[in-house]
């Protein structure tokens, strides 16, 4: 389930929008008491803040700054209070946005984490157009953001001592090998987060 923001940016909006967004979010709740019965602050001293905020709004015009000062004190306790009430409309909501949008905040939702990577599958590994050269492909796997094709010996493999050609595609082809010997090859994919899932292991000789 996505989970709701508020994204109303109070802080950002002028003067005479964060006057209009209060009324729109007082309008709001005051409708959908069924959704926002107990309110903090309560509807009524919601409805002082905004009055409080005009009123003082309407004084600070004619530039005083003793006046200013005030606005910009009632400005700050009216955004105080939308931020706790849009904290309120949130936790009613539980992660309903019909609930939460008839408040009249303005809304985002934040992605669900991602699920895990999953194995790659399908890997196989054959030899590659050119002399010691092994070429290996698997498929797709959903959310990797890279990957890479390890290769060991089986003395290497004996101590898990691996090494890697890193690729951002499914393809990869590993160059300089010794021939005749058996390599142990496995796909790695590389996920969001570290995550690391690896194939099965496949055993191939270069001619």
């Amino acid at each position: 389930m996505a989970i709701l923001a508020i994204t109303n940016g109070f802080d950002r909006l002028s003067d005479p929008d964060l006057e209009t967004k209060a009324d729109q979010v007082l309008q709001g709740v005051s409708d959908n008491v069924a959704y926002f019965p107990k309110p903090k602050p309560a509807l009524a001293e919601m409805k002082t803040l905004i009055g409080k905020f005009h009123t003082a709004l309407v004084a600070s015009k004619d530039g005083d700054r003793l006046k200013i000062a005030v606005k910009n004190q009632k400005r700050q306790e009216l955004i105080d209070g939308l931020h706790l009430w849009g904290a309120y409309v949130l936790s009613q909501a539980n992660g309903d946005p019909v609930v939460a949008m008839s408040s009249n905040f303005r809304l985002r939702r934040t992605p669900s984490p991602k699920p895990p990577i999953g194995k790659p599958e399908n890997f196989r590994v054959v030899a590659g157009p050119n002399p010691l050269q092994l070429a290996a492909r698997v498929n797709t796997v959903a959310g990797a953001n890279s990957y890479i094709l390890q290769y060991a010996s089986d003395e290497m493999m004996a101590t898990d001592n691996w090494k890697g050609e890193p690729s951002t595609t499914t393809k990869c082809t590993l160059n300089g090998l010794t021939s005749g010997t058996v390599y142990n090859c496995r796909m790695v994919a590389i996920g969001p987060r570290n995550q690391v899932m690896y194939s099965d292991v496949l055993r191939c000789r270069v001619a």
